[in-house]
């Protein structure tokens, strides 16, 4: 639908770079994708994002924009359309960031920590993702009663923010051993994560839970093996 010249630069299974992808989707724009190698960065990702060289960085119109949830704000504002991410209103704007900050401080902390550590570490981190997949589960159904989504009929900032780490939930079983509580205790989170898979928006460039499994157990085995 853009006619801008969009590109954004990521690597696969980043729940990072999935924000960006799915904001654009969502948006319906158009773009290009560059996959990177983080062991070989290119020179365009090096030059985009000096500081942090990381992914994910959106070019647009030659200007680079860093940092996952401050390109979801930007795309917000560039392509607002009839799907506005972040609410109109003040105190349901700083809702959905708080929530939207809470994936980057809770659930990928704990995440990382439960594919990664091991002993008593290792079952913190167990204990920390099942605390903030409990509160988002609480979150949602005070924020949203009776909705799907955080931003009640239709995903807002919080939702893609956090949407990502769905697909990462079969690793976390997988290789750090979480077992992940049913729908009885957990209501909110399921219809939540059943809504999420339902967007065909969010199809569009999620990656396969089995193959995100896969590369969580590469990240697993390399952490043993320079053990």
């Amino acid at each position: 639908m853009s006619k801008d010249s969009v590109k954004l630069l990521n690597f696969w299974p980043s729940m990072f770079g999935l924000r960006v992808h799915y904001a654009l989707d969502l948006k319906g724009v158009s773009y290009d994708y560059q996959e990177e190698n983080l062991f070989n960065k290119s020179k365009e990702l090096l030059e985009a994002n000096p500081i942090y060289t990381k992914i994910p960085v959106l070019i647009h119109n030659g200007k680079p924009i860093c940092e996952s949830l401050v390109i979801v704000d930007y795309i917000d504002c560039v392509w607002p359309g009839s799907h506005k991410l972040l609410p109109e209103d003040p105190y349901e704007k700083a809702v959905a960031r708080f929530w939207a900050d809470f994936g980057d401080k809770k659930l990928y902390d704990a995440g990382s920590r439960l594919i990664r550590a091991m002993g008593e570490e290792h079952k913190k981190a167990g204990e920390d993702l099942k605390w903030a997949l409990m509160k988002i589960d609480e979150a949602l159904g005070t924020i949203a009663p009776g909705k799907p989504f955080f931003g009640g009929d239709a995903m807002n900032f919080a939702d893609v923010a956090l949407a990502p780490f769905i697909c990462w939930f079969k690793g976390y079983q997988k290789v750090g051993g979480f077992v992940l509580p049913g729908p009885e205790e957990w209501p909110n989170l399921y219809k939540w994560v059943d809504a999420v898979n339902s967007v065909d928006a969010i199809k569009i460039s999620t990656p396969s839970h089995d193959k995100i499994a896969e590369f969580a157990e590469v990240i697993r085995k390399r952490v043993i093996g320079a053990a």
